[in-house]
């Protein structure tokens, strides 16, 4: 029971702030310089299972969810009638988000809507 306890007692508890900002010690540096150094051929990768299937998978940043994901957007200049503009800045502020940045979401949501139609038809 002693040898248990002697391990529990070398249990270090970090938080992820202090396991990322940590600097590698000198012997992990040497291990990831002769890593980095390895042929590809001579990477032993037996322990890996094959993966077959590669359906349905995307770039990480290609992901939505992901936070460097983007739509390409192109710049548009389009006139409104003021009523319209002075309307969408005032239902923009109370949904506390930037007006254009509402009126694309309005137009984004209408596409979609009249797409939806257009294909059932």
């Amino acid at each position: 029971m002693r040898k248990a306890n002697e391990k529990l007692a070398k249990i270090v508890t970090r938080t992820v702030e202090q396991i990322e900002n940590r600097r590698i010690t000198r012997t992990e540096r040497e291990r990831l310089k002769r890593a980095a150094a390895l042929p590809d051929d001579e990477i032993d990768t037996s322990d890996i299972p094959e993966i077959k299937d590669r359906a349905g998978w995307v770039r990480v940043h290609q992901h939505p969810e992901h936070p460097l994901h983007r739509v390409l957007s192109r710049l548009l200049s389009i006139r409104l009638p003021e009523p319209d503009i002075a309307l969408a800045q005032k239902l923009a502020e109370s949904k506390g988000l930037p007006y254009q940045t509402y009126i694309k979401s309005l137009l984004h949501e209408a596409l979609e809507r009249e797409r939806v139609l257009a294909e059932t038809k």
